[in-house]
């Protein structure tokens, strides 16, 4: 009873987010009447008071709905207006302070001169910046703020409003600097160095198994080579490599181990804990996925200490609500989809599988099946691209790439006694990166296990959803367990 009354509990707080997320998107689909965004304010304003006043769900959903319709017309008017500055420079380049969110890459243009690009925000403009960079010179990083005089790319249509915009430094009169490191982001980027350092310990310089394993734990993708990214993008598993909820719960895990072994109580774990997994996700990025990873952990290993017991679904009805309703852009973020549906969807087939299904085999294929087939729709949209072969590979991969990141982590640690013990470790960590591609490169080569597609419409996404839903519906009628 307690177990369905939590589970209820729980549900009930997706309302809200489908309601949040229902009110942006109908902000975005009007985007003419985004000058009214203080009607919509004052309309969330009403919807909150009517919702204390008269605690029941409709008032609790139309205050989500209002919510979400206010924050995104305010961020679409905010746009517009940041645009229009943009584009009104006397023919001068565009002067901005733009912060690094992530995906930084080093290129080399035909011409042989280094550049390097990355992901950032310029006030409410989400821009990817292309800049070059002297030799020797370190790539920027996570967190630092760069004042860049660049050209704005201008769009072709309305349709390429809300897209990330490039921003180029190159020509007359354009210039990029390093405005603020950051003394923390200067400390995780040096952790970050000497935690890749210790990783090779044993492996020669140009090992590619290595470059793995630093891509499996630290998020390095840079170091893969483009064979390898392209066997487990066909494959269906390169998300493997994103620091995403996978990796940050298997550092969590080991970290409360760690203070387990240490006699550190449950209740109090979180206050350690908490820290060094936001400290971790600092370090490698900040990805969306692991943003929202390291938010439900914090939830979840910071309830006890509050008495509170750990819910799953209101850890990421919460993570949902507070991404979502702080930045509305994060809608049309294709990452941030995937790992919110991905994991909604691992938690809705867990109940099915805890309560119906019996042995770890089979519970197994069916939790991979899940995952598979909700994050379908979003890659088939986004991409044009189904990967049916990724049932199998991701079956095999995933264990696999538990046990390497739980490998890495004991390289590390061993590195801090003895480099021949580090090495050894390495090498098994290695070894499973290996396999871990000849499985992709296996799958990848199986007729039909991936193929490209027109990209999927809305509605038939939507229908998809529609009989994955219809199907766990009939499965959780079973009365008889799998």
């Amino acid at each position: 009873m307690n177990r369905s009354r939590s589970i209820a509990c729980g549900l009930e707080w997706l309302a809200p987010c489908a309601s949040l997320a229902l009110g942006e998107a109908c902000a975005f689909a009007a985007p003419l009447v985004s000058p009214l965004w203080p009607l919509a304010a004052f309309a969330a304003v009403l919807a909150c008071v009517a919702c204390v006043a008269f605690p029941s769900r409709v008032p609790r959903l139309a205050a989500a709905f209002a919510a979400g319709l206010a924050v995104a017309l305010f961020a679409v008017q905010a746009r517009k207006d940041a645009v229009a500055e943009a584009q009104d420079t006397g023919g001068a380049p565009l002067v901005r302070e733009v912060r690094v969110e992530g995906g930084v890459r080093e290129v080399r243009g035909r011409d042989g001169l280094r550049r390097a690009s990355f992901s950032g925000a310029a006030g409410p403009l989400k821009v990817r910046v292309v800049l070059p960079i002297e030799s020797g010179a370190p790539l920027p990083q996570a967190g630092e703020t760069w004042e860049c005089a660049g050209w704005l790319e201008r769009t072709k249509g309305t349709d390429d409003f809300f897209r990330r915009r490039m921003m180029w430094v190159r020509g007359k009169g354009t210039y990029a600097r390093r405005v603020s490191c950051g003394r923390c982001a200067a400390l995780l980027a040096a952790l970050r160095s000497d935690l890749s350092r210790r990783m090779g310990i044993g492996l020669p310089r140009d090992c590619p198994a290595a470059d793995l394993n630093r891509a499996i734990l630290l998020g390095e993708r840079s170091r893969l080579r483009r064979a390898d990214r392209n066997a487990f993008a066909a494959a269906g598993t390169i998300h493997v490599f994103a620091i995403s909820g996978l990796h940050v719960m298997l550092v969590a895990h080991v970290l409360s181990f760690a203070l387990a072994l240490v006699c550190c109580p449950f209740r109090f774990r979180g206050v350690v804990l908490v820290p060094a997994l936001w400290a971790y996700v600092a370090m490698t990025g900040a990805s969306p996925s692991a943003v929202r990873a390291a938010s439900m952990a914090s939830l979840w290993f910071a309830a006890p200490a509050f008495w509170r017991r750990p819910d799953a679904l209101v850890a990421w009805s919460l993570t949902f609500l507070a991404v979502y309703g702080t930045d509305p852009m994060k809608l049309f973020d294709t990452g941030c989809a995937l790992s919110f549906a991905v994991m909604l969807g691992v938690f809705l087939w867990g109940r099915f599988v805890a309560e119906r299904v019996r042995g770890r085999l089979a519970a197994s294929l069916v939790m991979t099946f899940a995952a598979w087939a909700v994050g379908t729709p979003i890659a088939a949209h986004a991409f044009g691209r189904v990967t049916p072969g990724g049932i199998a590979a991701n079956l095999l991969l995933l264990p696999a790439a538990g046990a390497s990141v739980k490998a890495g982590i004991a390289g590390i640690a061993a590195s801090f006694v003895s480099d021949r013990l580090a090495a050894h470790v390495n090498n098994f960590a290695a070894l499973l990166a290996g396999t871990m591609a000849d499985i992709s490169r296996l799958v990848a080569a199986i007729p039909g296990a991936n193929f490209t597609v027109e990209p999927w419409p809305l509605s038939v996404c939507a229908g998809w959803y529609l009989a994955l839903a219809l199907l766990l519906w009939l499965l959780q009628r079973r009365t008889k367990p799998l």
